[in-house]
């Protein structure tokens, strides 16, 4: 009993060690298991993130080469060719310097090059928005294409205004008012011809129908408008600055009369608004002509220049005044 009863206990302590044993080494290889699982993304994320600084320092390492490369043809005049290096360089890989030097690179190859490979307003956009970098060197050539705005534009008017046409002249007008440095006085002086344009083809155009269909037509536009007679000119021009408001927003900057001939002004903002709305020129020169008992005229000009804009006259055949639509450019 002795021998079997240690056999026994011995048994049952070496079935417990091993049973112990064995849940521990489960245990082991369980512990192992969960401390690799997580482990797996912390690498793959190290992994991508070693790749993406990898590819950083290659595009910046490119785009260094490619800088050099500019340089030296930049200095070889070979401007076209640098263009397109300049073109193909990723511009947010750089440092602020390197994106100035590109910008400014920019400029000035499209400046080299010029008209006709790249328009003048081509050029002053790239050239505009390379300026606007701290230390940028491109600022002398916004000034120099100014310059040459300014002197293309002028020629370009006076070419205009010499054959008649007032639609070039008022487009190529508005380039050079655009542009810094434009003489105010030149710019005077186109309007005053411009206007004369005007009136030379009202003349030519649409000559004066004969004394009795017009005072016809005058008389029936006195009788629509009887108040309009006893109007001093102030009260007048105060009426037609009424008839101006749209919706609380005056479309007339300046009124003036001169005898038979009403000036208004329309600022540049409020052309659209104003084409909207000619009815009411038709209406104001209708009372111009009923206050005056003549053939009235309204010259409607654009405030900024006083370039041309409307004309209105009255027609003898409707018996209504009708607008004139003046070429010009929004």
């Amino acid at each position: 009993m002795g021998h079997r009863a240690r056999s026994a206990r011995l048994a049952i302590v070496s079935y417990e060690r091993q049973t112990f044993a064995s849940v521990t080494a489960i245990g082991g290889i369980s512990m192992r298991l969960t401390f690799q699982i997580p482990a797996m993304p912390l690498s793959f994320r190290f992994l991508v993130i070693s790749a993406i600084a990898s590819l950083i320092a290659l595009v910046a390492g490119c785009a260094v080469s490619r800088l050099s490369s500019v340089r030296q043809k930049m200095a070889a005049g070979q401007y076209a060719a640098a263009r397109q290096e300049l073109l193909a360089i990723p511009i947010g890989t750089l440092s602020p310097s390197e994106r100035r030097e590109v910008k400014d690179d920019l400029c000035l190859s499209e400046f080299m090059l010029g008209e006709p490979n790249y328009s003048i307003a081509e050029q002053m956009r790239v050239c505009s928005d390379a300026a606007r970098e701290p230390g940028s060197q491109s600022a002398q050539f916004v000034a120099k294409l100014d310059d040459q705005i300014l002197r293309s534009s002028y020629e370009k008017v006076n070419a205009a205004l010499a054959a008649g046409d007032l639609g070039g002249a008022e487009q190529a007008a508005q380039a050079y008012v655009n542009t810094p440095g434009a003489d105010p006085a030149v710019i005077a002086k186109w309007s005053h011809q411009m206007w004369e344009l005007v009136n030379n083809r009202d003349h030519r155009i649409e000559p004066r129908h004969k004394k009795k269909e017009l005072a016809a037509a005058i008389e029936s536009v006195r009788k629509q408008y009887p108040a309009m007679r006893k109007m001093s000119k102030e009260e007048f021009m105060a009426w037609v600055a009424k008839q101006g408001n749209i919706d609380g927003t005056r479309m007339f900057s300046a009124v003036s009369l001169k005898d038979a001939e009403l000036d208004l002004a329309i600022p540049r903002p409020d052309i659209h608004m104003a084409s909207l709305k000619l009815d009411r020129l038709s209406t104001i020169n209708d009372a111009t002509v009923a206050r005056c008992g003549c053939d009235g005229r309204t010259n409607v000009g654009v405030a900024e220049t006083n370039f041309p804009l409307y004309l209105v006259r009255l027609d003898p055949e409707t018996q209504r005044s009708e607008v004139l639509i003046l070429p010009h450019r929004n």
